[in-house]
């Protein structure tokens, strides 16, 4: 770790404290698995103060000076929750792996000492359900929404697939042929295919531009479109037709 790391590091890391931290707004993550720990390090890249708590001491030591603080500790313990801080925490993700009662366990703890702002991973629908029922109200299933993801993917038409709910997503692609080299003004692509084109980036282009209705798509360009998930599909697949 190098000088400049070291000296970002906050008093509550050399203390062996996780309270100031968490009043300060630190995002506490429990569970330190392939999915918790990948987002616990991907917050403290952009700069989030990230407590990791696990109950492999094995895990905690993999990631002790990677994180503004880690620890070994029993989330599903109240009192030792609150000795770390985490009723001070505005943000708590339950990455918990395999262990669906420790899940469960946690999530009613820290609800209980009044965090609000809580993300946790589900297993399975049914381990959701449970989640949802505590009165967590983002559950995440990233098993789940990436085997969605992929599916659009390997289809070939969409490079990239962003579900926002089960009814709205945003897609990334080209134009279909039928609407390159023709103003958007006159096309009326939400009234005629039930999609919104949100943003173009040009060819060679590392930029974004807002799409505008006196705008015109070439074939070449990448087009971010949004709507409902058989509307964005139908819509990049117009061309499926001539690719054969």
């Amino acid at each position: 770790m190098n000088e400049k790391t070291w000296l970002a590091r906050s008093a509550a890391f050399f203390a062996g404290d996780s309270e100031p931290m968490a009043e300060a707004g630190a995002v506490a993550v429990i569970g330190l698995g392939r999915f918790g720990g990948s987002l616990a390090l991907e917050l403290a890249k952009h700069g989030v103060d990230v407590i990791g708590i696990d109950n492999d001491e094995a895990v905690v030591a993999e990631y002790a000076d990677r994180l503004a603080f880690a620890t070994r500790a029993d989330a599903t313990d109240e009192v030792v929750l609150r000795q770390l801080g985490i009723d001070e925490v505005s943000r708590v993700v339950i990455a918990i792996g395999s262990d669906l009662e420790a899940s469960i366990l946690a999530a009613s703890r820290i609800l209980k000492i009044g965090c609000q702002h809580i993300w946790a991973k589900a297993i399975s629908e049914t381990h959701g359900e449970i989640l949802h029922q505590l009165g967590i109200k983002n559950v995440i299933r990233p098993e789940n929404d990436m085997g969605r993801r992929l599916a659009h993917l390997i289809r070939g038409h969409i490079s990239d697939f962003l579900p926002i709910d089960d009814d709205f997503v945003l897609a990334r692609t080209t134009p279909p042929v039928r609407v390159a080299d023709v103003p958007l003004a006159s096309l009326g692509v939400r009234a005629t295919y039930g999609v919104t084109i949100v943003a173009v980036k040009r060819a060679g282009s590392r930029q974004w531009d807002i799409a505008d209705r006196d705008m015109t798509l070439y074939a070449d360009d990448e087009i971010l479109i949004a709507g409902h998930p058989r509307e964005v599909e139908r819509f990049s697949e117009l061309d499926k037709d001539t690719d054969n």
